[in-house]
């Protein structure tokens, strides 16, 4: 086993890693993955005793710190306990030497064995990276990306070393090669450590027993990889995990708004979660274990990604027929939720209801922890009709600022600032010409659009769209969900999707719940990398 113990790597005051911690074990792989710019790279240096900066911390291997080694003690830990796979792989080999005599000096320059063995131990080693005998007598300038890269493990696998960093193994490899290289990774990895950095998750996926998020050069999240890989509690984790191209989803990507700040107090994502709050500027959020997940460790002052709306017993009656019979629903913060369902199964009126425009006949809606049953606090409406839901006499200054018209703290123009501000941000002019016009001589996308400019102008942290694309032509459809997705990249929104097209639920959702019998069901045909929902029946 190998133990990093807040390992910290600086470049004069900048803290490239920052109090990284975690154990590695035979045969159970970790995985680290971060944007670019995380310090995934300056962990394999540290580790390989090969940074520049300055490092404190303890790296324990074999009893030791490595952190202490001299010179001379570096060299014989380098390729000989410890092997880097580095991402550059075209800078990695020397291209005067032909590629056998390179994996024999690995294992002559440590003295543990002849030149004529060493040749053939590293001709053996090549093979098993499936590679032609006539390899070895070439040049690398002779060979491909996905060759120099397997040439580079066996290198690296030379001396059987107690500890294996991979730096992105399989970038720029072309899917066979990569498969076939992941194969080698999985087989060296059963008796010895192995670290594997990597931006790509199915990489991650193929061989990480354990998965570790760097962010801002700390660790943020670590835990198994079955749960890492599809449902993260980090807010930046599920944010990796939403950029990502999935094969099995048809979700559209989404991206993390903003860029990383380089910040000495308080939490390194702190300006791009939507969730944060006062304590998470001004303290470091500890490294501590999930209460229901042992083994999971996370750094967030709110456990992870909150509830958006949490909803417990829900019950509505229409005269003698039930509607909706003890319903539960939990609404993350920033995810959507499509909710499909037959005509008249209790879609608009669970959306109403949480709106504050319907009353509930039994139950409770908590909205990010706060007990309400009141419209406004939180949670706006898009309707399914704006023609009807907005009046026809109103300019579209009126329409959009209605929401704030009682709002004692707020003169007529904080008002009009404000309305201004949200017709830009859904890509409406806002000129006093169009601020003037009247709602009933706009297009059926225009007005849709100022809908949800009057839905947000409160700043709600959930939105609840009914049908709010049904009765739109295809292009204005698209461009409106374009708008709802963007807007909840931007401003971390929850979104209620209530919708009858499957195929538009599919497009845009986290996770698919089907309305049936008063209750909600999770879709039996979504697919299986799926969040779980926390649902009743």
């Amino acid at each position: 086993m190998i133990e990093v113990e807040d390992l910290t790597v600086r470049h004069g005051e900048v803290a490239v890693l920052d109090r990284v911690s975690f154990c590695l074990r035979p045969g159970r792989p970790l995985a680290v993955v971060g944007e670019s710019g995380g310090g995934k790279t300056s962990l394999a240096q540290a580790l390989m005793g090969l940074s520049s900066g300055r490092v404190t911390g303890r790296v324990w291997i074999g009893g030791e710190d490595m952190l202490t080694f001299d010179a001379r003690r570096l060299r014989r830990y380098r390729g000989r306990r410890a092997a880097l796979v580095i991402q550059a792989a075209a800078d990695a080999l020397n291209p005067h030497l032909r590629v056998a005599e390179q994996v024999a000096d690995a294992i002559t320059s440590h003295g543990l064995a002849a030149p004529t063995e060493a040749r053939r131990r590293a001709e053996r080693l090549l093979a098993e990276q499936g590679l032609p005998a006539a390899i070895g007598g070439r040049h690398p300038a002779g060979l491909s990306g996905g060759e120099i890269q397997r040439v580079l493990l066996a290198m690296a696998l030379a001396n059987t070393p107690d500890l294996l960093i991979l730096d992105e193994p399989t970038a720029a490899l072309d899917r066979d090669t990569r498969d076939h290289v992941l194969s080698v990774v999985r087989l060296a990895a059963r008796d010895r450590c192995c670290l594997l950095i990597t931006h790509d998750f199915e990489v991650a996926q193929g061989i990480g027993a354990e998965v570790a998020v760097l962010y801002g050069g700390r660790l943020v999240e670590h835990g198994a990889a079955p749960v890492m890989l599809t449902r993260p509690r980090h807010p930046y984790a599920r944010g990796l995990l939403r950029a990502r191209p999935n094969r099995v989803s048809g979700k559209d990507l989404q991206g993390i708004p903003g860029h990383f700040e380089r910040r000495r107090v308080g939490c390194p994502f702190v300006n791009r979660c939507h969730q944060a709050i006062d304590t998470c500027l001004t303290t470091d959020p500890p490294m501590a274990e999930v209460a229901d997940a042992p083994g999971h460790r996370l750094t967030c002052h709110r456990g992870g990604v909150v509830a958006a709306v949490t909803v417990r017993g829900l019950r509505k009656a229409m005269g003698e027929r039930p509607v909706l019979c003890g319903l539960d629903l939990d609404l993350e913060a920033g995810e959507t939720v499509a909710l499909c369902g037959a005509s008249g199964s209790g879609k608009s009126t669970l959306g109403r209801i949480l709106a504050g425009l319907e009353t509930a006949d039994a139950g409770v809606v908590t909205v990010d922890g706060l007990d309400t049953m009141q419209p406004g606090q939180g949670l706006a409406l898009v309707p399914q009709h704006p023609q009807t839901a907005i009046a026809p006499h109103f300019t579209v200054l009126q329409s959009v600022t209605e929401p704030l018209r009682f709002a004692a703290s707020m003169d007529k123009a904080e008002r009009t600032k404000r309305a201004r501000a949200r017709l830009r941000a859904v890509h409406l002019p806002d000129t006093d010409d169009f601020l003037a016009r009247r709602t009933h001589g706009l297009s059926g996308g225009e007005l849709q659009r100022v809908a949800i400019a009057r839905a947000l102008t409160r700043d709600p942290a959930v939105l609840i769209a009914d049908e709010a694309t049904s009765a739109l032509d295809v292009s204005a459809q698209a461009k409106i969900v374009r708008l709802l997705m963007d807007l909840q990249e931007r401003r971390g929104l929850s979104i209620l999707f209530i919708t009858h097209d499957p195929v538009l639920a599919e497009r845009i959702a986290d996770r698919i719940l089907v309305l049936r019998d008063g209750r909600l069901h999770q879709r039996v045909d979504a697919p299986p990398d799926r969040p779980p929902s926390r649902l009743d029946g």
